[in-house]
């Protein structure tokens, strides 16, 4: 007799990108270092449990000294759009070395269009919680229905708003290179040292 199997559909839960990584720019002190960077798509919460254990594994696969960060995508993606692409270059690319289909599925997934929602992030270069607030405070005033986020970073904070505005305004108070707009990217919401 045949057995019923069902098939759980993951195509409702959101799908983000999550990039580890190991920089020359972080790391020049650390004798014979060489950059690594894991990414990949995943289902799991921005902090959750499992995400922050495959990091610290990844972390403690560096050297003494070394500094790791760890990236997840401002915006969640549409998986039929991912599926879609990727059908398309494996039928394009016959060849492909399927062990790499975790970086081209994250890369493919990385694609503007693949967005399934649409905030904006600006990296806030500055390490001040006064200036951040004051900042996010300038962008409710020049649209007050957006929901405003805000988390820290090595060098600041981010901060995140549900949507694009016309940033004009702002950026006659704001200096640009040190709260650049980065609409569709990749958040740092980890970071650690290998002792």
């Amino acid at each position: 007799m045949a057995k019923n199997f069902s098939i759980e559909s993951h195509n409702d839960r959101p799908i983000n990108i999550v990039l580890f990584v190991s920089r020359n720019k972080d790391n020049k002190e650390v004798a014979n270092f060489k950059e690594r960077r894991v990414t990949f798509i995943t289902h799991e919460e921005m902090n959750s449990e499992k995400l922050m254990t495959k990091f610290n594994d990844f972390v403690n696969a560096g050297k003494v000294g070394e500094l790791s960060r760890c990236y997840y995508s401002v915006n969640t993606r549409d998986p039929q759009k991912i599926h879609k692409q990727l059908l398309h270059f494996l039928i394009d690319n016959p060849d492909f070395n399927l062990c790499d289909m975790d970086a081209k599925i994250a890369s493919i997934a990385a694609h503007v269009e693949c967005a399934a929602t649409k905030k904006w992030m600006f990296d806030f270069d500055i390490d001040d919680n006064f200036k951040v607030n004051e900042f996010m405070l300038d962008i409710h005033n020049i649209d007050s229905n957006l929901d405003i986020t805000h988390y820290k970073t090595p060098h600041g904070y981010g901060v995140v708003v549900s949507h694009g505005f016309d940033t004009r305004t702002l950026y006659e108070k704001w200096d640009r290179s040190l709260t650049e707009c980065k609409k569709d990217d990749l958040m740092c919401i980890a970071w650690k040292t290998k002792e």
